[in-house]
């Protein structure tokens, strides 16, 4: 069955992102704003272990946002009403000012442009523990706010989050497409290439420069080694990849 729909991580896969200065500020600049009560290094720890607690959970009924302010409420010992209202209010407001970390990719706007052009779906599977408004900025800040993308994930609309199968699963459901019909492209290979691969998605794996080439070099990667990606390359690679034909 042919290609029919892209399906793109966002943070360092569209969007250039200086993912340790971005989320050192992100802590720092929340605790100000809403939990200054607490120790910094609690706070960072704690809702470290949250996002992870999310990132893992399974709970069909509920989405990852709702499991985010019920853990948070849990941990803080807050109204999860005024938890939820705190957050929409950081991310309208204070947030903006995290702009600085996130750039345009060279290359991804003229190749996204072409897969509209040429028909395909395409949709932003990124980790969906932030709500729309973060996200939708992020994206914008990545000079990507143009595009009519056919889904957008986030912490407001699935019900379960990378690394987990069922977040593609969802995806799908989401879409209305079948496994045949896509190709997941991420650069990190936990999150984008072993749930996909798992599922018989293709999948294109784009990790930055830095990473070691061994793709196992972590202990915890090791189980995975059988694991391979489809194809794997540069984003441009990708973009020759379409234009020669999925």
């Amino acid at each position: 069955m042919a290609i029919t729909t892209l399906l793109f991580d966002m943070d360092s896969t569209l969007i250039d992102i200086d993912e340790i200065l971005f989320s050192k500020t992100y802590f720092k600049l929340l605790h100000e704003c809403h939990f200054s009560d607490f120790d910094l290094g609690y706070f960072c720890d704690s809702l470290t272990e949250i996002t992870r607690f999310v990132m893992l959970s399974k709970i069909p009924k509920e989405f990852t946002l709702d499991t985010f302010v019920k853990e948070m409420s849990k941990k803080y010992k807050r109204d999860p009403k005024d938890l939820y209202n705190n957050l929409l209010h950081f991310y309208n407001n204070e947030y903006e000012s995290l702009n600085p970390f996130v750039r345009p990719i060279k290359g991804v706007k003229k190749m996204l442009k072409y897969c509209f052009k040429e028909g395909y779906n395409v949709v932003v599977a990124t980790t969906p523990v932030f709500p729309e408004v973060a996200i939708r900025k992020r994206l914008k800040w990545g000079g990507l706010e143009i595009f009519d993308f056919k889904l957008v994930t986030h912490a407001g609309n699935m019900h379960f989050s990378k690394p987990r199968e069922e977040y593609y699963q969802e995806v799908l459901f989401l879409i209305g497409k079948k496994k045949d019909e896509c190709i997941m492209v991420g650069n990190e290979f936990m999150s984008d290439i072993v749930g996909p691969t798992r599922m018989g998605l293709k999948t294109f794996y784009c990790p930055l420069p830095t990473v070691n080439d061994d793709l196992f070099v972590s202990p915890e990667l090791k189980r995975f080694s059988k694991i391979k990606p489809t194809y794997r390359g540069t984003i441009n690679d990708f973009a020759k990849l379409v234009a020669d034909g999925l």
